[in-house]
């Protein structure tokens, strides 16, 4: 009898724990979450190489399970700063070849004192740097609208889910605030971003390239009111997207505590007989819902991250690039030139630079959901 006290005890333990991981799988096994979840499928298919082997399951078991993976994602992360660098070894190379026929031509045309070998060799450095900078340009303005867009479809798919497992939770005034005024950000952001902020950079960066290799007419001080005017209305609407969506966080989900709270005291007490067990289940099945809504946050919040790293990467490695043939051909190139692939380092910083902003909008909306969504828990 005495062996078989502590297997007793134990067996009670674990049934004890059961009902709890039970209902929160139970939540997370649902095939509603199917919607969402088909982006990691998206994104292990372009970044699979570069990512630790999580399946599906193990995203949304990172609240309850941690798993020790941080060496993995930093190795991932650095092998593909690498790759990139490989890939867009060319831009170096080609720019280091125009910056040299530059400088070449301008030797001659010093030694001659030709003022049409000037116009001639400006005419064709202008038309050389040009066709790599559209081109690099190009590319970095397509990965910036593909990720903005990808991003707004997985909020999309998200949200509801989430602000479903929120109200479950018991933050039903939080979910109901919170639904149309992040919908309104994604949306406005994805709109913003296309059609305004990258145009203004893009047009930024060119109007500096004209500036600085034309002698004719200046255009820096338009190219700095387009920086302006993007990077203004950006922190604008940063500024009070966090400030209207922190301030009504708060003020929602402790009137959701309040309120939970109120509506177990009166079932604890003013139920006759089973008041006690429907106060105690109602307690079980609220937290479940809210360890499955973290996890759901946690995995959810993850998969922003990624979907912003990369392209981030793809961006600054190229901008990078264009800062590193500047530096280089600095003593030794054409000056105009050179300022002119500055330029468009700059340009690139900037508009890398509005992609992580407005990511970090939606990456907060998720984040201070989790946490303002927990403070009814801790008031019950």
């Amino acid at each position: 009898m005495k062996l078989n006290q502590p297997t007793q005890q134990n067996d009670h333990e674990m049934n004890s724990t059961n009902p709890l991981e039970t209902n929160t799988n139970d939540q997370l096994m649902d095939e509603s979450h199917e919607a969402w979840l088909g982006f990691w499928d998206q994104l292990t298919d372009v970044y699979g190489e570069y990512l630790p082997s999580l399946t599906r399951q193990d995203l949304l078991s990172l609240l309850t399970n941690p798993q020790d993976s941080f060496s993995e994602w930093l190795s991932g992360i650095v092998r593909y700063v690498f790759h990139e660098i490989a890939v867009n070894s060319h831009i170096i190379l080609w720019l280091l070849i125009i910056l040299m026929i530059g400088s070449l031509l301008q030797t001659i045309q010093q030694s001659f004192s030709r003022e049409g070998i000037a116009a001639v060799s400006s005419v064709a450095m202008t038309g050389l740097l040009l066709m790599v900078v559209i081109e690099s340009v190009s590319i970095c303005v397509g990965y910036i609208t593909d990720t903005v867009a990808l991003m707004a479809d997985f909020m999309y798919a998200l949200l509801p889910l989430y602000l479903a497992m929120i109200t479950l939770s018991g933050g039903v005034t939080t979910a109901a605030v919170s639904h149309p005024l992040l919908l309104f950000i994604v949306q406005f952001s994805h709109w913003l971003m296309q059609h305004l902020l990258i145009p203004l950079f893009v047009l930024s960066i060119l109007l500096d390239i004209v500036d600085t290799v034309s002698t004719s007419f200046s255009t820096a001080k338009m190219a700095a009111l387009c920086r302006q005017i993007g990077i203004w209305l950006l922190g604008v609407v940063v500024m009070i997207y966090l400030t209207i969506f922190s301030i009504q966080g708060v003020t929602t989900s402790v009137a959701d505590g309040v309120a939970a709270k109120t509506v177990k005291m009166i079932a604890g007490q003013f139920i006759p007989f089973i008041g006690k067990v429907v106060a105690d289940t109602t307690d079980l099945v609220l937290a479940s819902s809210v360890l499955a809504k973290n996890a759901v946050g946690l995995a959810g919040a993850l998969m922003l991250g990624i979907m912003i790293l990369f392209p981030a990467i793809k961006i600054l490695v190229v901008a990078f690039m264009y800062r590193i043939c500047a530096v280089i051909m600095e003593p030794l190139g054409h000056a105009g030139m050179v300022q002119a692939v500055d330029a468009v380092s700059k340009g690139l910083f900037h508009l890398c630079a509005a992609l992580v902003l407005v990511s970090i909008m939606f990456l907060l909306g998720i984040v201070v959901l989790l946490f303002v969504s927990n403070i009814p828990l801790m008031i019950r």
